[in-house]
């Protein structure tokens, strides 16, 4: 029996632990200011502000500049393009050895070509005479095996002892660790089913034979258990010719932004150490998410027994937030306000409202997207979501837009005459071969490519992001919930897409963690920053020597070395990345990186 006083006890408690609870969220509510997006300011780069290469002449009195001797306009040559611009190298480009600029080569830091631009049996025996004199060289493709089989100066130069086959079905490829970042890749399905989903790589290559002496940092990988690791097809090598070194890639990995980080890669096998500039921006987003009209409900209840905001809400964010949560990330909900604007669904105010708070709440960021469903055009959709956010009296800084593949073409300045996109600064959309990673879109906005789309992570799209990794410390995971609202086939149910999602993200980009997580607004001002930055890097002793031009906030490098570690950063600070590899922080115009050897009995062989 309970008596006056433990009664009186008891009722002072669960009231005390009512207020508490209810105080609580009061307080959370009034200081959750759910209209406010802290991750969208205002620009002060634009493109204007960012490097240019600077003119011919100008570059060839200077020195120090990469030669390139191929089609500046083809694959290769924007790939190679793109990298000096994030690397900040000028660049000469030259139709042929011969119309190379006397000496050009002498001051050039590396001579790259495209194959097909070296035809002549005295320009293969130019280049190898300019390797001897101490001339770094890189084939960023091959001839025809039959062409280098028939030809002694080509396998003289490229260090090709035999071809032991001019097409070789391989088994899969070993990226050997210390080239990218990110460690050993090895590329060798397990089962069928793997095999399937993941290998895209090119497995039909020529077999080449190299010397002795030549370095091999991606090989072939036979099924023939008697062949030597040795003897494998070598992917991409390294010979040395006289005083030069000279280095071959047997694939197409130049032909796509996957060049960039190789690029970066053979650079700090050249030189006694590299530093270059990286964005340093970990993205993860979701299109599409979330929709705020109850659409497509006949499919919706079918397959999880309620509407669309609800399925949202009570299935896929809880879900989905802790998967992010687990990895860190910054989020960014590109939302829509509805899919199909044919239909009479209605977004809906306060799923508006509940989701900027869950957001401000987690410190992710919302976003717009350009995606819909339906038959009608572009402007009507515009017209449409005008009117809802402004009826809906929200003052939510929208500061990034996904744009689905293709879109991006449509010009932003247009988008911008819709009061709601006004403030747009930057704008996410799939990779594209003919687009670069980061850019400007136009004058005032920035392209931050898709890198992956969290569910889908081939051998080749794998190589792509430790390439990405390696050259700008760069990625965007987006995952697209238009599938999952609008379900084709069984793969896009919620259950199966989230075991995939969750799965990936973390996994293989776990060798990255020392890159920082950003949210899409947070990459745009890194972007900015990186595209203008302009620096000169100079070693005496143990000391390298930064300087930066017109620093605009704090600047990220990669620092590659050879047995060598840093031990004190004055000027910033560093991380760790892997054995040979730092991520560098400049927070003032004037850095100073000492090192030290790892083992006092390491030198490194130019």
């Amino acid at each position: 029996m309970i008596t006056r006083k433990n009664f009186l006890i008891m009722g002072v408690t669960m009231f005390v632990l009512l207020f508490l609870f209810q105080f609580s969220q009061i307080m959370k509510e009034s200081g959750n200011e759910y209209d406010v997006n802290n991750y969208a300011v205002d620009a002060t780069l634009e493109r204007e502000d960012a490097w240019q290469k600077s003119s011919p002449k100008e570059v060839l009195k200077k020195g120090g500049y990469v030669l390139y001797v191929g089609n500046g306009k083809s694959d290769i040559g924007k790939t190679v393009s793109w990298w000096c611009t994030y690397t900040k190298r000028e660049l000469v480009v030259c139709q042929s050895v011969e119309d190379c600029p006397k000496d050009a080569w002498q001051k050039a830091e590396v001579l790259l070509l495209e194959s097909s631009y070296v035809r002549e049996k005295k320009e293969i025996e130019t280049l190898t005479e300019m390797a001897r004199r101490g001339g770094n060289l890189v084939f960023c493709d091959l001839p025809d095996a039959y062409e280098i089989k028939a030809s002694r100066q080509w396998k003289e130069l490229l260090g090709i002892r035999q071809v032991k086959e001019q097409r070789q079905e391989i088994q899969g490829v070993n990226l050997f660790s210390g080239f990218l970042l990110g460690g050993q890749g090895i590329y060798l399905p397990a089962d069928e089913e793997e095999k399937q989903e993941r290998q895209d790589l090119e497995l039909n290559i020529p077999w080449y034979q190299t010397r002795i002496g030549c370095k091999t940092y991606i090989a072939g990988m036979l099924s023939d258990p008697t062949v030597k690791n040795e003897e494998l097809p070598p992917l991409i090598w390294r010979a040395s010719v006289g005083k030069g070194k000279v280095f071959a890639v047997n694939g197409d990995f130049m032909r796509d932004c996957t060049g960039i980080g190789m690029l970066n890669a053979i650079l700090a096998e050249i030189k006694p150490y590299d530093l270059y500039p990286v964005v340093n921006a970990q993205c993860m987003g979701v299109a599409n998410f979330p929709g705020l009209a109850a659409e497509n409900s006949e499919k919706m209840k079918e397959l999880y027994s309620r509407e669309l905001p609800a399925v949202f809400r009570d299935i896929i964010w809880p879900g989905l937030y802790s998967d992010v949560e687990k990895s860190g990330a910054h989020l960014t909900c590109y939302l829509a306000p509805q899919f199909d604007y044919g239909d009479d669904k209605e977004p809906r105010k306060d799923q508006l409202i509940f989701y900027l708070r869950q957001l401000k709440e987690r410190e992710a960021e919302a976003g717009l997207t350009l995606e819909y469903v339906s038959s009608g055009d572009l402007p009507r959709k515009m017209k449409a979501d005008q009117s809802f956010f402004q009826n809906s009296g929200s003052q939510y800084r929208y500061g990034a837009a996904y744009i689905p593949s293709g879109g991006a073409a449509y010009s932003i300045e247009k988008l911008k005459d819709y009061a709601f996109f006004e403030c747009i600064q930057t704008v996410a959309s799939i990779y594209s071969a003919e687009r670069p990673v980061v850019s400007y879109l136009d004058d005032k906005t920035t392209l931050q490519s898709i890198t992956s789309t969290g569910i889908s992570h081939t051998y080749k799209e794998d190589i792509r992001m430790k390439s990405l990794q390696t050259a700008l410390g760069y990625s965007n995971i987006v995952l697209d919930m238009n599938q999952i609202t609008w379900p084709e086939k069984e793969e896009d149910r919620w259950e199966i897409v989230s075991e995939k999602f969750s799965s990936q993200i973390n996994t293989y980009w776990k060798a990255f963690e020392m890159f920082d997580q950003t949210s899409a607004s947070e990459c745009d001002r890194r972007i900015r920053n990186f595209l203008a930055m302009d620096y000169e890097d100079s070693r005496e002793g143990d000391e390298i020597h930064v300087s930066i031009k017109d620093q605009n906030g704090d600047l990220w490098f990669i620092l590659r070395t050879h047995g060598e570690e840093v031990i004190s950063v004055q000027g910033g600070d560093f991380k760790k990345i892997e054995t040979d590899a730092y991520l560098i922080r400049a927070s003032q115009e004037k850095l100073t990186i000492t090192c030290k050897p790892e083992d006092s009995l390491y030198y490194y062989l130019p």
